[in-house]
């Protein structure tokens, strides 16, 4: 399964994120390292699925079909707060960092509001920079990275400059645990402008680049401008923009109030809507209803709560997965219990239906033939590349 995580500095809302993405309850207060230990649970990424474009009703085996969207469980987990020396140890920052070794993505969870400093503790709303939130995590990320690729560094420069290796090799070994490869380390030395063969010539500085080139290459992210519904929200969240990142604005305590208040029937939302309904007016405390209208004058302005946004454009647009539909009867568009539209699989851009028949099973992709098109009845080229909504039939010679 997917696995995001959810990082940053103290006390910026991490863990209300987690709850409202999970419904997992977890301790939140106004002061700094709360969470002590990582918590994990499931949220969904949202898709459209090919269910009513078809004219059929689809049982789901391994996600949820809710009125044509298709909700595909993620694993998320919530990091404890990162501090100046997380890299090296301080606070829980070995335990945070080796925690996420595994993320396809994370999420930079940053104060848009300006409320709380470097270490987490409140300050006047728009007295700190969020871009410093997010600045913090990329510069332990990476001097976290630059250790692991400089142990034993004599050795490396030997076997490198002796050609028994390459560095990229070198580095893919050290990082396997990062699923970094040698395409991924070859890559990081090109975007970093460094010279691969001479490793013995780099400086400190120089590493700490590459470190931070293979960073940005395999651990992509995107950050939850929170507290977004803070009226000094406004500028942090220019900010951000301002500084190149990819920023979705959100207010995880609006998320979660609705989600909870959907559990308990007082509204009807979906997550990732622009709005919700009230299902029974008259029943609302004056507390309640107040708190519902800030959260729907929030929702206006920002086209929802952001949190459902922040999972879809993680793994749609800065991934660029692919949803895909595996059937076994391309007619049917069923498995072979007669599940009916059963999976949806997300592959990487470019993915083959080889690749899907690995993802699914390695005997499945060891004795794939060719994938056929559900929609057309055709046989697809060997080289075709995977699109969003492809509904497609492996066939083996296993079968």
């Amino acid at each position: 399964m997917e696995l995001a995580g959810i990082v940053g500095k103290a006390n910026v809302g991490k863990s209300t994120l987690f709850t409202a993405l999970t419904m997992v309850e977890v301790p939140a207060a106004n002061f700094p390292f709360t969470t002590t230990r990582p918590n994990r649970g499931i949220t969904y990424l949202r898709v459209d699925c090919v269910c009513k474009e078809l004219g059929v009703r689809d049982n789901p085996r391994n996600s949820i079909c809710v009125d044509g969207r298709r909700f595909v469980p993620i694993t998320v987990i919530d990091c404890p707060g990162i501090v100046r020396g997380a890299h090296a140890g301080r606070g829980m920052g070995l335990q945070f960092l080796d925690e996420i070794r595994q993320a396809d993505a994370l999420i930079v969870v940053a104060d848009a509001s300006g409320g709380t400093d470097d270490d987490g503790n409140p300050v006047e709303p728009g007295t700190h920079d969020p871009v410093e939130d997010v600045r913090l995590v990329e510069r332990e990320l990476s001097l976290w990275i630059a250790g692991l690729i400089r142990k034993d560094w004599n050795r490396l420069v030997r076997l490198v400059e002796t050609k028994q290796s390459t560095l990229p090799e070198e580095v893919a070994s050290r990082l396997s645990g990062l699923r970094v490869t040698a395409a991924d380390a070859e890559a990081a030395l090109s975007a970093a402008g460094l010279d691969g063969s001479t490793p013995s010539k780099w400086s400190e500085e120089d590493l700490v680049r590459y470190a931070d080139a293979v960073r940005r290459l395999t651990k992509p992210m995107i950050v939850a401008a929170n507290k977004a519904d803070v009226p000094t929200a406004e500028r942090g969240i220019r900010r951000l923009r301002e500084a190149g990142y990819e920023v979705v604005p959100c207010s995880s305590e609006a998320e979660k109030l609705l989600r909870l208040a959907a559990r308990k029937g007082i509204v009807r939302y979906m997550p990732g809507e622009r709005t919700f309904e009230v299902l029974e007016p008259g029943k609302l405390t004056a507390q309640q209803k107040r708190a519902l209208e800030m959260v729907a004058e929030f929702m206006e302005r920002n086209g929802g709560t952001g949190v459902q946004q922040l999972i879809d454009k993680v793994y749609l647009e800065v991934l660029r997965y692919v949803p895909v539909f595996p059937v076994e009867d391309p007619n049917a568009l069923t498995d072979s219990k007669g599940n009916v539209l059963p999976d949806v699989y997300l592959v990487k851009e470019g993915s083959t239906p080889r690749d899907l028949a690995f993802k699914i099973h390695t005997d499945l992709g060891r004795n794939f033939l060719y994938a056929v098109d559900a929609r057309t009845k055709l046989r697809l080229p060997s080289d075709y590349k995977l699109r969003r909504g492809d509904v497609v039939s492996i066939v083996s010679s296993a079968r």
